[in-house]
């Protein structure tokens, strides 16, 4: 039988029975669309939601915790396994490691900072002390402006006595009588979400686009060094800085203002002392794109210190969990289905059991009998799939155009829950027309190894 001859055969044949073969196909549709939804949101939650909030590629490193690893006793502390220090030595032990793409470090100012600004957005100062960090400038990949992510301090700044015998952009700091240009600034989408999620829309103020968020870059406000709003702690001589908003991006600290580590090491010498300078508070570490962050993890253990918990393991967990859950529930809808599609096939082989024989007495081989009838499987695993597929696609946007309208903004809120990943899809529709083949098989091999004879004569 040619492959000409078997495609009208099967046609001629789901024609002929249209009631058993939509309802098998709704069996396997139903399963496939429960199946198909809760993986897609599964997907989308990690892709959209998870690893905006978590990067699954990125590690922070931090001394272990201990009570007694501060002031008089940090000593005592690293004898008893305690604080350990973030220096040079951990750096080049990291970076050899061949699953390690690159290692940045970060510090924290060590010293009370107080500043003020903000005029562009809400329409007057904003006065708050600032938690401030610093990271590596080559941690830093955004394009950045008006300035560039980097150390602009140095011996050959021109003298001066007022801004106005500085370089356009660039300000007099008086305590020094140096020209600077403001310090370079980066802030993370941590912010503007929940600054768009909650802030805006509690003070009625406007949210920070995209667009929004280019037209901010240049933004300048003034820190002021060794000072608080909140408490009465003072460090060293108060010393004044512009800063200047260059770029968003998801290596600034989730909470606070990032700047280059160079302005962070001299500040923090000078107002906290040469030790504040040299420790290291973590160290971003970033594993090599389809590389095990399991075997990273093991040798920053191994080491002495310990990966930062932000919550993403606990959150991945739930969402695995619940992924889990419903995809029982879909295998087990699945397992009726194919069920439903083996008893669907005996019935239907009781039914055509001369028809069959005929075919068997007119030269149609077991072959060609079992070709047939697993061809009728495969087309009920196709449409089945296609079916739930397209369920469960029109079931998600409704759930997104209900998100969209019904909720209220909420920080990292995506544009859609779900991802159709292609291979998604690919994969669903192999594994319906796998469990219809073996839903099929056994009746189908039944049927091709009776003789003309045994299927002419039954009754």
């Amino acid at each position: 039988m040619t492959i000409r001859q078997a495609g009208s055969l099967l046609v001629r044949s789901l024609w002929r029975a249209p009631r058993a073969f939509a309802l098998s196909v709704f069996g396997i549709g139903v399963g496939i669309s429960v199946l198909g939804f809760f993986l897609a949101l599964s997907l989308g939650m990690q892709k959209r939601v998870l690893s905006r909030i978590f990067p699954t590629d990125r590690l922070e490193v931090v001394p272990p915790k201990t009570s007694v690893d501060q002031g008089a006793l940090g000593a005592l502390g690293s004898l008893l396994g305690g604080s350990r220090q973030l220096g040079d030595e951990v750096i080049a032990t990291l970076r050899a490691h061949p699953d390690v793409l690159a290692v940045f470090p970060r510090m924290k100012v060590a010293f009370p900072v107080r500043g003020w600004g903000g005029e562009r957005i809400v329409g007057r100062p904003i006065y708050t002390d600032l938690p401030i960090d610093g990271i590596d400038p080559a941690a830093v990949s955004e394009a950045t402006a008006p300035w560039a992510f980097k150390d602009y301090v140095s011996a050959e700044n021109p003298f001066c006595t007022e801004d106005k015998n500085c370089p356009s952009g660039w300000y007099c700091s008086w305590d020094i009588n140096k020209c600077e240009p403001p310090v370079p600034v980066i802030v993370s989408p941590t912010i503007l979400e929940f600054y768009n999620g909650s802030f805006a829309r509690m003070y009625g103020l406007p949210k920070i686009s995209g667009f929004l968020a280019n037209q901010l870059r240049g933004m300048t406000a003034t820190a002021e060094l060794g000072k608080s709003f909140i408490s009465r702690r003072e460090s060293g001589k108060p010393r004044q800085r512009k800063l200047v908003l260059v770029g968003v991006s998801d290596r600034a600290q989730p909470f606070g203002l990032t700047v280059p580590l160079p302005y962070v090491k001299r500040w923090n010498a000078e107002y906290a002392g040469g030790g504040a300078a040299q420790e290291y508070s973590s160290l971003t570490v970033q594993v090599r794109p389809g590389k095990s962050v399991t075997r990273v993890v093991e040798l920053v253990r191994k080491l002495g210190y310990s990966i930062e918990d932000n919550g993403a393991e606990q959150a991945g967990l739930a969402v695995l969990l619940m992924t889990a859950l419903f995809v029982l529930v879909s295998l087990s809808t699945l397992v009726v289905a194919t069920l439903n599609v083996a008893h669907t096939f005996f019935r239907a082989i009781s039914e055509r059991r001369h028809e069959l024989g005929v075919m068997r007495a007119v030269g149609a081989s077991q072959r060609d009998i079992l070709i047939l009838l697993l061809g009728e499987a495969v087309c009920i695993g196709v449409g089945g799939a296609l079916s739930g597929l397209v369920v469960s696609w029109l079931a998600a946007q409704g759930i997104d155009f209900l998100s969209k309208t019904a909720l209220p903004d909420f920080p990292f809120k995506p544009s859609s829950y779900f991802w159709f990943a292609p291979e998604l899809v690919a994969g669903l529709l192999l594994f319906s027309v796998l469990i219809c083949l073996l839903g099929a098989l056994w009746p189908a091999r039944a049927a091709a190894k009776q003789s003309p004879a045994e299927a002419l004569t039954a009754k």
